[in-house]
């Protein structure tokens, strides 16, 4: 019988997910046996594995389901929305929404795209690096999302998600209510800080959304591709989101001349270090 609807690679990323929420199921239960540096020592790290989920595991997952299965691709985004403290349907109609408009520009007064990097800029600039990744959370996309679900039809399994969330919420509390409002809080906030980050610089140098080879931005980096199952082909993606991440250098070759002919541009840098190109 088939399990792996597109590639046995897609294991991979299926055990880190599983793998990330018991080990901070563990670090809940254990959070008393350890120092307090210790787990402040652990934070940086926490927060990269955090940010990793919706960058890389969420990010394919939603575009194209891991399992052949209905039922366990269904499992698998209830145990995911615990480790993304957040019910995956919203991630994924917030998404989605954003593919739909390409990070826009301003026009009557906000953008189509909740998650645009111009949508609280000035002057007719995109907003800064530093308020949009620090303030993205707080922000109204989740509206939107749970609007776009509600649409498609999604919202019993937004509700399923959510009681997965509040079970995963309560089972820390119960092990540790330490671990939750000092360490976990603190992860949680910096590793979306971090994915906000991922999600500006993989979009600040494509000015013209309308562009369709154009519109996003392309990091080509072998180990960084590697690492992260080819996010760097962002522009490919955008291109084809559809096709498997497997495929996109693939895209990339194809639409090369397109996207030469509209600029596409290519960092030097991989996103989280966009601010050095």
């Amino acid at each position: 019988m088939k399990i792996w609807r597109h590639s046995f690679w897609d294991s991979t990323l299926f055990l880190i997910a599983v793998s990330q929420w018991f080990a901070f199921t563990a670090w809940a239960y254990y959070f008393d046996a350890f120092p307090w540096w210790a787990h402040a020592v652990l934070v940086a790290p926490a927060s990269l594995i955090f940010y990793y989920n919706p960058i890389v595991i969420t990010h394919n997952f939603l575009h194209t389901p891991f399992f052949q299965s209905s039922t366990l691709n269904k499992l698998f985004s209830l145990l995911n929305s615990g480790n993304l403290f957040l019910p995956q349907s919203i991630y994924k109609y917030h998404h989605l929404v954003h593919h739909r408009y390409n990070n826009d520009r301003i026009a009557d007064d906000t953008t189509l795209d909740p998650s645009s990097t111009w949508r609280f800029g000035k002057d007719g600039k995109q907003e800064g690096v530093v308020p949009y990744c620090a303030l993205s959370l707080f922000r109204d996309g989740t509206q939107f999302a749970y609007a776009e679900l509600c649409r498609q039809g999604a919202r019993p399994m937004f509700f399923m998600e959510l009681v997965v969330v509040l079970l995963t919420f309560g089972l820390w509390l119960y092990l540790s209510w330490l671990f939750v409002v000092t360490v976990f809080i603190a992860v949680f906030y910096l590793g979306w800080f971090l994915a906000h980050l991922e999600n500006y610089y993989e979009h600040f140098a494509a000015t013209d959304s309308t562009k369709r080879h154009a519109n996003s931005v392309s990091y080509l980096g072998s180990i960084y591709n590697f690492f992260m199952f080819n996010e760097g082909y962002h522009q490919a993606h955008h291109i084809q989101p559809n096709r498997h991440w497997t495929a996109r250098p693939e895209i990339h070759k194809s639409f090369q001349n397109e996207m030469e002919d509209e600029n596409s541009y290519v960092a030097r840098f991989p996103p989280l270090l966009g601010f050095l190109d």
